[in-house]
């Protein structure tokens, strides 16, 4: 038995090293080993800046600077060819330069509780786009053109100021998963249902005086999140959504008549201004 203890604790130590290969936490280290590094994480470090020196890493794919000062990105950033994964949650950045555009390997961007205002344009050109991360900033409006970012699935937007999506949100092909909650929108596009592959919908606590009948039309959607949205009446097209699972409502809200081939298995929620957060196991 006590053999059988050690090997696996070797084992363990063996796959410890293995998935650490790559990973640095210093700049120091990083730099000793510039062809070698594959990410970089420094979190919770009280940084404030980041130094102009990322492009020495040939081959970094993630860099990962969460909780820090950092007020501003390096030029040598937008040079970072692979980079597929840029995490700088709670920082204090007010603005992102135009040049991420540049960053055509990015597939996951986080952004959430910093001081932006504002997503430049260029965000609209990263072809591989798959998460987009933005909770708990400044934003007024989005980009014009965010449904270029056709293999967009993850769109995280909730805790700003947006009042409203345009005509051409809905055309995001490949959109899977969108919360807008803790926003203050009055309504969504009409066309809001060519969102086909939409499947978790959430948009609590906002201003809104209408949902489009159309939503009827996002044959996909299993979780819907519409607590204190403002709505009072739902739209009856819901009911033909035979994958909807999962409604969150607020006790002011007349929701919508329930096929009875779904009524089994579709559950509708209640929520008052006393239920404890959080109340579904996605938040």
């Amino acid at each position: 038995m006590r053999q059988i203890l050690i090997h696996c604790l070797v084992c363990l130590l063996l796959v410890g090293t293995a998935s650490a290969k790559g990973v640095y936490r210093s700049w120091e280290s990083a730099l000793k080993n510039a062809e070698k590094v594959t990410v970089i994480h420094i979190s919770q470090s009280g940084l404030d800046s980041i130094p102009d020196i990322l492009d020495q890493f040939p081959n970094l794919e993630e860099l990962i600077l969460d909780h820090n000062h950092i007020r501003q990105l390096p030029p040598s950033l937008f040079r970072c060819t692979r980079l597929k994964e840029l995490m700088l949650f709670r920082n204090r950045l007010d603005s992102i330069p135009a040049a991420i555009g540049q960053l055509s390997t990015l597939e996951k961007l986080s952004l959430s509780q910093n001081r932006l205002t504002y997503l430049p344009d260029a965000i609209c050109a990263l072809p591989r786009l798959r998460d987009l991360q933005v909770v708990s900033n400044n934003l007024e409006r989005l980009p014009d053109s965010l449904h270029k970012l056709a293999r967009l699935e993850k769109l995280r937007l909730n805790s700003n100021r947006i009042d409203s999506l345009n005509d051409q949100f809905p055309l995001l092909p490949s959109l899977r998963l969108l919360d807008i909650s803790n926003n203050r929108l009055l309504t969504l596009p009409n066309n809001f249902g060519a969102l086909k592959k939409l499947q978790m919908l959430y948009m609590s606590n906002n201003q809104m005086v209408s949902i489009p009948e159309s939503i009827g039309k996002c044959v996909e959607l299993r979780e819907l999140d519409v607590a204190f949205c403002g709505v009072i009446q739902l739209p009856h097209t819901l009911g033909d959504l035979r994958k909807l699972e999962y409604v969150y409502i607020d006790n002011r809200t007349v929701s919508f008549f329930q096929s009875p081939r779904i009524t089994h298995w579709q559950k509708i929620y209640v929520v008052n201004s006393r239920t404890a957060a959080p109340y579904r196991s996605s938040q």
